[in-house]
């Protein structure tokens, strides 16, 4: 864990922790040490002393998974949720949605209990998965979603943790880095996320961001702004993002109705005309 109380019972985040003082669970309450203060691999944390991590969840403590908890408020990290006596920690919970950030393994059965546990509280769930080098296009080179046609995109190895459905009410956003269709960052790789439409072990399928004649691309700034975290006040909202897409389909669909009715108007008079010069 990142977050753990000092004895004064106020929360401590491990970048402001001093070796040797003493830190309790939020759950437990059980005294915890710190680990991995020199490790490459593996971000330093909070560890209880004795015997395994009270939160039979599993919990990612990779340097990617602590930079995104850092974005938000301290009092919305590792904050405990109970029902019924069972205790877990969120990896943010602001607001009424739960956030998990994943960058290691996870099975399909956790991510199940996962949804299970916070949905059956009320809570709205939300996932973003590490994707970053997880990606290939099937037809072409670029993983830039604007560049990809519908199914291109698709993992590099199968990804089991979908082979499970997951309820339509919890969205799944994958991060990863691409070159992007903007000409003022030609030659660079920027991070981008997909919201995932019915996330599949083999293919990626995302919700569109095309709005008219731009293409726009989910941020983690646009993230932050959606959920509550630090970002500028100029930033977008993913719900903007996304309605002015939908919009848009609508407005394909009524042009797409619209050329059919003057197709089908077309042949009836066509139809009529004839029928008329036989009399």
């Amino acid at each position: 864990m990142f977050v753990a109380l000092d004895k004064n019972n106020n929360r401590v985040s491990i970048e402001n922790a001093v070796k040797d003082q003493d830190y309790f669970c939020p759950s437990c309450g059980e005294p915890l040490i710190i680990k991995a203060l020199s490790s490459v691999s593996v971000k330093p944390h909070f560890a209880h002393k004795k015997g395994a991590d009270c939160d039979s969840f599993s919990h990612d403590m990779s340097e990617w998974h602590f930079n995104w908890q850092q974005q938000f408020p301290l009092e919305n990290r590792e904050v405990v949720v109970e029902k019924d006596g069972i205790k877990h920690r969120a990896d943010v919970l602001i607001g009424n949605t739960v956030i998990e950030f994943q960058h290691s393994h996870i099975s399909p059965e956790e991510i199940a209990a996962r949804n299970d546990f916070y949905l059956s509280i009320g809570y709205n769930m939300v996932w973003v998965f590490d994707a970053n080098g997880q990606i290939k296009n099937e037809c072409g080179e670029s993983t830039d979603p604007v560049k990809a046609r519908p199914m291109d995109l698709c993992w590099r190895r199968k990804k089991n943790q979908f082979s499970n459905p997951i309820p339509r009410q919890v969205k799944v956003f994958i991060q990863y880095k691409t070159d992007v269709s903007i000409p003022q960052l030609a030659g660079r790789q920027i991070d981008i996320m997909l919201l995932l439409d019915d996330p599949e072990p083999k293919y990626i399928s995302f919700h569109s961001t095309r709005i008219y004649d731009k293409y726009f691309y989910i941020t983690p700034s646009n993230f932050l702004k959606e959920y509550g975290g630090n970002v500028d006040e100029k930033t977008i909202s993913i719900s903007d993002i996304l309605t002015g897409a939908k919009q848009y389909q609508n407005w394909l669909t009524q042009q797409k109705r619209a050329a059919e009715n003057r197709r089908a108007n077309m042949f009836m008079n066509a139809l009529l005309n004839r029928r008329g010069r036989r009399r």
